[in-house]
Formats: C-alpha cells, sequence, structure tokens
C-alpha cells in the first residue's frame, strides 16, 4: 500500500493559478484547439520531481512527492484552457467565459484533477527510480503426495444405480408399507416442550430416513416411518439445535406425531433398449465403460485438486509476511458480504445469520486473509516462472463455460467483463499452470486414499442386574466360553496380519527430486 503527501494543497494550486492568471476579457485572444492541443503535447513531456520514502508500517511506504512550482502552474493552465472549450457558463457562448468565472464554477474540480494527473506523471518516476522486493525466496521443492484412486466394479456399479434413479419415476405404493428411502406424506403435529400451542403442517413430504421437519433435524424418523401404512399415526421425538430461527424452541425437545396420508417410491430406471438410447450408449457393457471413464476423469481431476492445496499449503507455510491492515480489511469485508449473500441465496434466515455475524466475521477475515496473501505470492511465483495467459487461453475457457449453460461465448464474456470476474478468470487459469509448473518440480510419492470410517452407533445400555456372589455356570457352560474366547483371539490374529500385508503392499515411488529453483518473493 501506497501513501502519497505531495506538499501542495488543493487551495494553494487554485489561489496560486488565479494570482498568475490575468482576467480574461471578451476582447482578450482566445485559444484555438490547435493551441490546446500544443500545450497538451507539452504537458505529456515528463518532469523531474522531489521523491522520499520512509518506512510506514509492515508492507507499507509513505512516499513524499514534491512537484515544481511550474509544472503545477502548467498543469492549471492547460486544464482551464480545455475547460474554456467546454464550459457552460451563464450569459457566456462556450469559449468565451472569462478564466475567472470558471475558476469560481469548477475551480475545486480542475484543481482534483490537475493534482490527479501530475501524482500520476510523479508514480511512473518512482517506478523507474524506487526498486521495492516484495517478498523473500522459496525453494520449490516440496514433497507432495499424489493419491491413490482406484476405479473398482463396486464403484462402476453404485455409480450405475444412481444414474438409474436419476433417470427414474415415482410411483404411488398403496398395498405397501412404507420404506427406507420412500417419500411420505403426511399430516404432521409438532409439539414442544414448555410451548402451550402445537405447529400443525396438512401434507407434508418427508423422507423416510434422516431427514428435517418443519425447521428441525430428525435422525430416528426412519425408526419412525419404516413399516407404516396409509392412515396409521407415527411418533417420534427430536432436539431441536441451537440455530433454529424460533429462538424459544432453541435447545429444547419436540414430538412428532404424524399421520400416513400416502407414500410414493422411487423406481429405477430399468436397463433396457429405451434407456440405452436415452444414455447415447448401445448396450449395458458400452454404458458401464462409459461410467468407468467418467469416474476416472473425476478421480483425475480430484489427485489434482488435492495436489494443487497441498501446493498451496506449502507456500502459505514458507511464505511469511504480515499484509497491510487497510488492504486486509477492505478484502475482509467484501469476503463477508460475498459469504453473507451466498448463505441468503441458500435459504437461511437474515435473523438467524445476523446472530452469528460475529462468528462469522472471524472466518472470513480468517480466510479472506490467506486468500489475498496467496494472491499476492501466486502473481510472483508467476512472474518468477514465466507463467502468462493469452487471450485466445482466456477465450477458450471462456467458451467452455458457455458450452455448459448453453450460451453465446462473447455474451459471456461481456458479462464477466461487466462483473469484474474476466480478470479473476484470467489469474484462476495463471494460477493453476504455475502450481503445474511447481509440480514438476516437486518431489511426489504416492499415498493411499483413506477411507471414511463408518460412524458407530451408539450402543444401548443394559439393564443393571444384581450379581451373584455364587457362580451358578455349569461345566458346558464354562466350555463354550472358553471356545468363543479362543476364537475371538484367532479372528484378531488374523485382522492384525492382513493389516501387515496391506501396508506392505502400498506403493510408495519417488520421482527424480530436481535441484531446487528459488523464486524472489
Amino acid at each position: 500500500m501506497v501513501e502519497a503527501d505531495d506538499k501542495v494543497q488543493d487551495q494553494d494550486m487554485v489561489e496560486e493559478g488565479q494570482d498568475q492568471a490575468a482576467p480574461a476579457t471578451e476582447d482578450e485572444p482566445m485559444a484555438t484547439e490547435g493551441t490546446i492541443q500544443d500545450e497538451q503535447v507539452e504537458a505529456e513531456k515528463k518532469f523531474r520531481c522531489t521523491v522520499q520514502v520512509a518506512d510506514s508500517g509492515p508492507w507499507k511506504k509513505k512516499i513524499s512527492v514534491e512537484i515544481p512550482r511550474k509544472e503545477i502552474d502548467k498543469e492549471l493552465d492547460r486544464q482551464y484552457g480545455e475547460l474554456r472549450w467546454k464550459a457552460e457558463v451563464p450569459g457566456f457562448r462556450k469559449g468565451r467565459a472569462p478564466r475567472r468565472l470558471i475558476e469560481k464554477r469548477y475551480g475545486k474540480d480542475i484543481s482534483d484533477q490537475s493534482k490527479l494527473r501530475l501524482m500520476a506523471q510523479a508514480f511512473e518516476q518512482i517506478e523507474e527510480e524506487q526498486k521495492f522486493e516484495v517478498l523473500g525466496e522459496v525453494d520449490f521443492d516440496p514433497e507432495i503426495e499424489k493419491p491413490l484412486f482406484e476405479v473398482t466394479e463396486q464403484r462402476v456399479a453404485e455409480a450405475l444405480d444412481e444414474l438409474r434413479k436419476r433417470h427414474g419415476h415415482s410411483e404411488e405404493i398403496t398395498d405397501e408399507a412404507a420404506k427406507e428411502d420412500d417419500l411420505v406424506r403426511a399430516d404432521v403435529v409438532m409439539k414442544v416442550e414448555g410451548e402451550d400451542e402445537e405447529e400443525r403442517e396438512e401434507n407434508y413430504s418427508m423422507r423416510v430416513g434422516p431427514t428435517v421437519v418443519m425447521g428441525v433435524y430428525v435422525e430416528d424418523m426412519a425408526e419412525a416411518l419404516k413399516g407404516a401404512a396409509i392412515g396409521q399415526v407415527k411418533s417420534c421425538r427430536a432436539e431441536i439445535s441451537d440455530t433454529h430461527e424460533k429462538e424459544e424452541y432453541r435447545g429444547k425437545k419436540a414430538e412428532f406425531n404424524i399421520e400416513v396420508k400416502g407414500i410414493s417410491r422411487l423406481i429405477p430406471a430399468e436397463l433396457n433398449e429405451g434407456f440405452f438410447e436415452r444414455m447415447g450408449v448401445s448396450d449395458e457393457g458400452e454404458l458401464k465403460r462409459r461410467i468407468e471413464e467418467g469416474l476416472e476423469q473425476q478421480a483425475e481431476n480430484e489427485i489434482r485438486r488435492m495436489m494443487a492445496q497441498q501446493v498451496y499449503k506449502y507456500l502459505d507455510e514458507k511464505v511469511g509476511f504480515e499484509l497491510p491492515e487497510g488492504v486486509a480489511a477492505r478484502y475482509a469485508d467484501r469476503f463477508l458480504a460475498r459469504r453473507y449473500y451466498d448463505l441468503l441465496q441458500q435459504g437461511i434466515a437474515r435473523e438467524m445469520i445476523e446472530e452469528n455475524l460475529e462468528r462469522l466475521r472471524a472466518s472470513s477475515s480468517e480466510e479472506a486473509n490467506r486468500q489475498l496473501k496467496m494472491s499476492f505470492v501466486m502473481d510472483k511465483v508467476a512472474e518468477k516462472l514465466e507463467v502468462s495467459v493469452s487471450e485466445a487461453e482466456v477465450n477458450g475457457v471462456v467458451a467452455q463455460i458457455a458450452a455448459r449453460y448453453g450460451r453465446r461465448p462473447e455474451r459471456v464474456k461481456e458479462e464477466l467483463d461487466r462483473e469484474g470476474r474476466l480478470e479473476s478468470l484470467k489469474n484462476q487459469i495463471r494460477d493453476e499452470r504455475a502450481v503445474d509448473k511447481i509440480l514438476e518440480m516437486a518431489e511426489v510419492v504416492d499415498a493411499p486414499v483413506k477411507e471414511p470410517e463408518p460412524e458407530e452407533k451408539p450402543k444401548k445400555r443394559k439393564p443393571r442386574t444384581l450379581k451373584s456372589t455364587k457362580s451358578d455356570k455349569t461345566p458346558q457352560d464354562e466350555a463354550a466360553k472358553e471356545k468363543k474366547s479362543t476364537a475371538k483371539v484367532k479372528k484378531a490374529e488374523k485382522k492384525k496380519a492382513e493389516k501387515k500385508t496391506t501396508k506392505k503392499g502400498v506403493r510408495k515411488e519417488a520421482k527424480r527430486k530436481p535441484p531446487s529453483e528459488k523464486v524472489d518473493e
């Protein structure tokens, strides 16, 4: 961030200009457009100013610029001379108004314009003379883990099932009880503890499974509705979260009475010629191959994303600097505003967002600082690695976006440019190229992807019983117990052996580590 102190105040500029300029009369010779152009050419000539640079905090410099008096006068004369042909002053034709009247009417605007123009020229001199180093040096020799994804037959089968469900149809069920994942239509009554009034909803649709009912997450809905028939009334209980839109309900327990009115079931699409034709394939084998190719592409994209995240994390840890307070604060405010709007778009109540605003602000500030810091880092990384993005490459990405939404590329590009997102898109392409170059220099090791462990259900507590001081077990009971214990031990040993074998089978290959490249940052 740069602060400028030019030692020349606006009012001084105007007053000095008034002192030196003789009042114009209708008889005085007027400047012609030709002379104005000559003055503009003369004004374009660069001047030399006195520049002083001092530290003013982290990442900040205070720059004092002293511009010669004659340059200020020259710029003021040029501005007034140009404005006389455009200014509308009552009682005078354009180009005939006296300067003193123009100064009185437009003095502040001319002063501001002159100041900006002079400072712009001064900054050109500053850029030429002052060499500001932004960051230090970074060695590009991180160790990056490359996740190993395997597209198995099971994954292909699961993807095929999902595809059939997406293209399936819903059927009303009248002669069967509700099953898991069915959609139930019901009249619902919610009674909240400590509240006199009940809340009612008619023909409320809910899934047989963990779901949200009237703003309350009900985990046990599957147990309550599985096996329910039309006309039956089922009930279940749930605890209301601390973020419920009604403050008086938060943290309380709610009881639901559900009268089933209808049941509908999703029937997956059949694997027949009609389905294959819609999918653009000839048979089931070709469809599975197409699905497998899609899963492999998804896996490649996910691998690339995870490796890129490791690069960003590495750069974040290796490059340490403090962000300018003013810039960081403004960026954090914009980031918070975007998150606020996104939450509103998702249907979150404005009151709920406002209540959690401080927590949201803290998390937004942290993420905004990380993104802002990374944008500075990637600017320098791309410069050092000589990564650039051509207009043709940007147009290619815009065309892909347009094709995805069935729109014309030129319209999409105009929209992105109008919203200020075209430059962000260009930077995104550039950053991806820079990350690719870093990955080429990094040491890459293969690593298996950890499968998420299934959540354990809480065990039901057994009723406590009084233990007898005297054993009443028979010898047969003791033998059965011994046999069961031995089987458990053998099973544990077998599991342990399998685990060791798996660890040995994990492939860890490393590419040859190239010499470190340093980047001035």
